[in-house]
């Protein structure tokens, strides 16, 4: 008997695979629920992988399950859809234009890659409701950074600092260090990145660091290395692992930097 017949032989009724009835209780959930129609078209061409993304994806995190198996369940609904948080808030957006959802969509662009689009949506958006907002213009001012576009970031955030001096002065100043350095004027990125890291937050200090490596200045990254240490030994294990990436990374460019040219 080869494997065909022994799968059909021992898990199947009346011929039919138990994969491919599993396919149709999801399908029949899937209706039932108001799920995409695109499950239907996965579960009936591909039944076996079909069920088991469903099940985790969807089935799973709507179910009665411990924490643990919903957060498995929301990792491989982000694999198979891994811009459906993305399309929420575009959707959302579309259909209710508010400056909110204007703001959410565009930080959600923003954090993907795409700032040119978050500063077009922003930039629409712009009225007397909202052009003197700090919130909503540190939006834009975050993704004009990322567009590349440093003297937009400084002109928006200087706004800031003469509407509300205090709002959020370290971060403020990261974004003007960082626009500082992409103008190639190292003197003034170094002044806001003393003002950015007064707060010793730790993304922050991570920045400056790396623009330290980049500026080539080991002494100085070293330094900063240290004060990073000084957080790491106070902090929980689960928020070591949160921050492990980045100090990796940079230990990495650290290394990296002390090889001879």
């Amino acid at each position: 008997m080869d494997l065909l017949g022994w799968y059909f032989h021992y898990f199947s009724f009346f011929g039919i695979g138990i994969h491919v009835i599993i396919a149709v209780f999801f399908a029949i959930h899937a209706i039932r629920n108001g799920k995409p129609y695109f499950w239907l078209w996965i579960l009936f061409v591909f039944p076996f992988l079909g069920s088991v993304v469903y099940f985790f994806a969807e089935y799973l995190p709507s179910s009665r399950m411990p924490y643990q198996a919903n957060a498995v369940g929301r990792k491989m609904l982000h694999v198979l859809q891994p811009n459906r948080a993305l399309n929420q808030l575009k959707s959302q957006y579309e259909t209710v234009p508010s400056i909110e959802n204007a703001v959410h969509y565009a930080d959600a662009l923003t954090s993907t890659g795409k700032a040119s689009e978050a500063i077009s949506i922003l930039q629409q958006k712009m009225n007397s409701l909202c052009e003197n907002d700090p919130a909503f213009l540190e939006k834009l001012a975050v993704a004009y950074l990322q567009d590349q576009q440093s003297e937009k970031v400084l002109e928006v955030t200087t706004k800031i600092k003469n509407i509300d001096p205090e709002f959020k002065k370290e971060d403020m100043a990261l974004l003007r260090a960082l626009s500082f350095h992409q103008l190639n004027q190292e003197d003034q990125a170094r002044q806001e990145f003393h003002i950015a890291t007064r707060s010793k937050n730790i993304n922050i200090l991570s920045e400056y660091g790396f623009w330290a490596i980049q500026t080539n200045q080991p002494e100085l990254a070293r330094k900063i290395r240290e004060e990073m240490q000084k957080s790491w030994q106070i902090w929980s294990k689960y928020t070591r692992k949160m921050y492990k990436p980045i100090f990796k990374q940079y230990d990495k460019a650290l290394k990296d930097l002390k090889k001879p040219a």
